[in-house]
């Protein structure tokens, strides 16, 4: 007996780490495999130091583009990154949801001058068959009627080898893509760049679905702590692969977007007013004027319009034809109730009028405004003014958020599923703070304290339920073992302890309680149940 009892206190064996297996592809400086066989870049050394604090064990996997998504569809790999959101979502996979990175399609040549997407009329563009912007660049050529000859390849250093030896004039590889990681084929960068992509890491679907969950929230816990530091290992290492410390999210040009298309619609007012005085000088900034706001609203990632103070659209740009199923030509001229009439649709949405009424932006979002499809949009309204501050004409940008509102609508079914597994339990389960106070309580423990919720949550548990001993005796908060896993870390499992319910009866209780985070300590939680009969 003396033996067998000294055997039950040994300390049990160290948690093994948890092995995770990472595809990694030729995509440098964000992921590459070094000369010496060692995987290096952006994303490796920011997973390294997201699983040191997490206790995973990374084993990193060399495979093409290709031959990675295809390991991460059989379940051969558990994680693999960079890869876009949209990319990810068409392939149905799970991903988190703090971008690491926004990246961009950039054109690359040998020596051939390319200015804009215009030039590549008549030339072979080489690029990666299933790289998400290939698809867009296809799309605008199309759109503009480009005649463009595409060749599709399986890498990127394909990519760089057609395009420096031939036969492709040109090729498309991602913005941060770094060609001296490749001296072998010389290429130059040039300033043509589009389709804006947030890259993310994406967990392969034959994993059980809470086990990627809950994979997705350490991940976005880490990237979000890290990204809200500006002196975090987050931007060191963007300072290290792309010489800047500045987080690369959404472009910060898209959140100056109101002033710039205020700026724009005041010149070509003003050039129009003055049309007859100054004719060929006011034609020449006009156009000029045109131009920029053409390719600025052309590029941007969304939708934008402009409507008169009659509500009759000026102005759509190409992702809103492309949203609506409808040409400019077919708006130009028309009010929301001419296009829609079977809906009912009104002159102005209520967020327009808010805006010209208050003469400033407002914000909101909308559950797709534009066409039939389920999609939500984040609607920015603001009214364009003249040098006297009165509103001649109205402005809309969309960003479109569905990715965003499914990762919610995922969390929140996920939050659900464990509030039920909570309350199905038979024994009561509490969690604390980092100050002692109760943040969740399951239906068995208020049964078993004869409290209600509101009495428990928000309120020092010590105080409601172990501040005596048995015989009436004090008992100090720092002497219980509770209060050592919340503030110190120290899981433990307790017998013999009294817990004191509302009515004023004490009840003899067994108890475990475990810190929620490792090394950090924001709270614990607490399982407890009535002590068996016979039990010291």
């Amino acid at each position: 007996m003396l033996l067998l009892s000294g055997c039950l206190l040994l300390p049990g064996p160290a948690a093994a780490a948890e092995s995770l297996r990472v595809g990694v592809y030729f995509n440098p400086p964000l992921s590459f495999i070094e000369q010496n066989g060692r995987p290096s870049g952006f994303i490796v050394d920011l997973l390294d130091y997201i699983a040191e604090r997490e206790g995973w064990k990374l084993e990193y996997v060399p495979c093409t583009w290709e031959g990675c998504n295809e390991l991460l569809t059989l379940g051969e790999i558990d994680m693999l990154s960079p890869i876009a959101s949209n990319e990810a979502r068409q392939r149905r996979l799970d991903f988190n949801r703090e971008s690491l990175y926004v990246n961009w399609g950039q054109i690359v040549t040998a020596g051939e001058e390319v200015n804009s997407l215009l030039e590549l009329e008549g030339k072979t563009v080489v690029a990666l068959s299933s790289d998400v912007h290939f698809a867009d660049l296809k799309e605008l050529s199309e759109r503009f009627d480009i005649d463009v000859r595409f060749l599709e390849v399986d890498d990127y250093e394909a990519v760089l080898a057609w395009v420096a030896e031939g036969p492709a004039d040109a090729g498309l590889v991602n913005r941060s893509f770094d060609a001296e990681h490749n001296p072998v084929y010389a290429v130059d960068k040039s300033p043509v760049i589009f389709n804006p992509a947030e890259i993310r890491i994406a967990l392969s679907p034959r994993n059980e679905q809470l086990q990627n969950a809950l994979r997705i929230q350490r991940l976005d816990f880490h990237l979000s702590r890290l990204k809200g530091n500006r002196d975090s290992v987050y931007y060191q290492l963007q300072q290290r692969w792309f010489g800047t410390g500045v987080a690369d999210e959404i472009p910060r040009w898209v959140f100056w977007a109101l002033g710039i298309v205020f700026g724009i619609a005041l010149l070509l007012a003003a050039g129009v007013m003055l049309l007859q005085q100054q004719v060929r000088r006011r034609t020449a900034e006009l156009r000029a004027a045109t131009d920029r706001f053409t390719t600025f609203m052309n590029n941007l990632p969304g939708i934008a319009y402009m409507k008169d103070l009659d509500g009759r659209y000026i102005f759509v740009n190409p992702s809103w034809e492309l949203a609506n199923h409808l040409s400019a030509a077919e708006v130009q001229g028309r009010t929301a109730s001419d296009i829609w009439p079977r809906q009912d649709a009104d002159v102005y949405l209520p967020e327009e009028r808010q805006a010209l009424e208050r003469g400033q932006m407002v914000e909101s979002v909308q559950n797709d405004p534009w066409g039939d499809r389920n999609r939500h949009w984040r609607l920015i309204c603001f009214p364009i003014q003249d040098g006297a501050g009165i509103a001649v004409m109205l402005g809309g940008i969309g960003l479109d958020v569905t990715g965003q509102r499914e990762i919610e609508q995922e969390l929140t079914r996920v939050h659900r599923q464990l509030t039920l597994l909570l309350e199905s339990a038979g024994e009561g389960i509490f969690g604390l703070d980092g100050h002692g106070r109760c943040t969740f309580i399951n239906q068995a423990a208020l049964k078993l304290l004869g409290c209600q919720r509101d009495e428990v949550v928000g309120n020092n548990m010590h105080n409601l339920i172990q501040h005596s001993h048995r015989d009436g005796s004090s008992y100090p908060e720092l002497d219980s073992p509770i209060y050592q896993a919340f503030r110190q870390g120290r899981k433990s499992r307790v017998q013999g302890e009294y817990f004191w319910r509302a009515d004023g009866v004490a009840v003899a209780v067994e108890f475990s309680a475990h810190p929620i985070a490792e090394k950090e300590y924001p709270g614990a939680v607490v399982v407890f149940r009535k002590q068996r009969t016979g039990q010291p």
